[in-house]
């Protein structure tokens, strides 16, 4: 039985196969963002989230287009007829990663808390590995997808993977929060809650890596089942 993508899909399919691939890899570098804001809060360089929120939001908008010219190209004829919907779900998925990446720094640009509180937050130990699962979801979303591509039973356990690395992004996010609420008393009630809506939003990051694998998988299924 064929599994190849390059059996599957004609010409014009496998072109828009390998944009969406490029579109992945997009945002990849724009997650990579966050951990620029880590470094630049511990090294009490707060003035740099707005140039990394600045770039972030323009890899952003290029990816947007990307993604708009590929829900284009899957709407079109009769291409993709037998998994157009769940690739569009998957270009969907794979753009909430950057929409959730973009406004886990614009809770910070437009709420600025104090950088007390920041500082505090970015180095419990917990938070690079936090921020860590986030670029590793999308890494893994970028390479399971290039695996898929030429055989898609091999994109299988990185796919897994994804959904391992989500599992203990959770657990990551709720020692964070449990580190933040210990010590609360001496920082601004509503700075609190600022940080802990940053760190909620960024959890989408996971979340919607999973989600794009659980499409994979499903397209997956659809082809063996």
């Amino acid at each position: 039985m064929l599994n190849r993508l390059s059996g599957l899909f004609y010409r014009r399919e496998r072109k828009v196969v390998d944009s969406i691939e490029e579109y992945i890899r997009k945002i990849v570098e724009t997650v990579k963002y966050l951990m620029d804001i880590s470094n630049s809060i511990k090294k009490g360089r707060l003035g740099d989230i707005v140039k990394i929120y600045n770039n972030i939001d323009t890899l952003e908008t290029e990816a947007d287009s990307m993604r708009r010219v590929i829900s284009e190209e899957l709407c079109k004829g009769t291409y993709f007829a037998h998994i157009r919907e769940d690739l569009l779900n998957l270009v969907e998925e794979i753009d909430n990663i950057a929409d959730y990446t973009k406004d886990s720094v614009k809770q910070l640009v437009i709420t600025t808390p104090s950088w007390d509180l920041l500082y505090f937050t970015f180095s419990i130990p917990e938070m690079d590995n936090y921020i860590q699962s986030c670029i590793k979801a999308s890494e893994k979303l970028l390479e399971s997808f290039r695996i898929f591509k030429e055989n898609m039973e091999k994109a299988k356990p990185i796919l897994q993977e994804i959904e391992d690395i989500e599992e203990e992004a959770d657990e990551l996010k709720t020692l964070i929060i449990k580190s933040i609420f210990r010590e609360a008393d001496r920082f601004k009630v509503l700075d609190v809650i600022q940080v802990k809506e940053m760190i909620d939003i960024m959890d989408n990051i996971c979340d919607s890596a999973e989600d794009a694998s659980d499409v994979l998988f499903q397209i997956i299924a659809q082809r063996y089942g």
